[in-house]
């Protein structure tokens, strides 16, 4: 290969990873007119970091709604996994924004797609105690007693983290208490041995 051709190849893919850089720390800090910049000079809508993350799913994480908005009209891709199978929509349920998350689920995101970890966004939001979200995401269809590879439901989850509310919404919406997982643990088993005792008032309570 010519010299003066792999020249212009390596400037090119250094110039194209010093915008990948730029474009993901402006994203971050939530920078709309850096990231507008960043587009117009050639940085990719739909690149991804190390860990295969976009700069929507980064948006969607840091609850930058309008950042989230604005790269979807540019034409980001909202079914663009992570490398652990993460979509934008299990970022968006562990921030917890209602708005971002309705203006996601109105695109059609898949509400019940998993990670490679088998964790649906609702197990996300449970984790994370977002009661909103988890709301939103089961009056689009998400499946309450759906489990990850250990066995855990959302009930597990909101439990484990002492989400009372959480744990409450989900019960109050049909969540199976008697699930148990892998480990042969109950949410109500899981809440006894955190010392969560308004959770396991809850999970006694029939």
């Amino acid at each position: 290969m010519p010299k003066l051709v792999l020249s212009l190849i390596l400037l090119f893919a250094s110039t194209a990873w010093a915008q990948s850089t730029r474009l993901f720390d402006a994203v971050t800090a939530g920078d709309l007119a850096e990231t507008e910049q960043l587009l117009v000079a050639g940085a990719g809508v739909n690149t991804r970091n190390a860990a295969g993350e976009t700069p929507l799913y980064l948006a969607a994480q840091e609850g930058h709604a309008a950042l989230v908005d604005f790269l979807l009209g540019k034409g980001a891709d909202v079914r663009i996994p992570t490398h652990n199978g993460e979509t934008v929509l299990h970022a968006a349920a562990a921030n917890g924004d209602a708005a971002l998350l309705s203006s996601l689920l109105k695109r059609g995101v898949e509400v019940k797609r998993t990670n490679y970890d088998s964790e649906p966004p609702l197990f996300w939001a449970a984790l994370a105690g977002m009661s909103r979200a988890a709301q939103l995401l089961l009056e689009r269809g998400a499946d309450i007693n759906a489990v990850d590879a250990k066995g855990n439901s959302a009930l597990h989850g909101a439990a484990d983290a002492g989400h009372e509310t959480t744990v409450w919404l989900l019960l109050d919406r049909g969540a199976n208490r008697d699930l148990r997982n892998l480990g042969g643990d109950t949410a109500l088993d899981i809440a006894r041995r955190r010392g969560h005792s308004s959770i396991v008032s809850l999970l006694q309570a029939r």
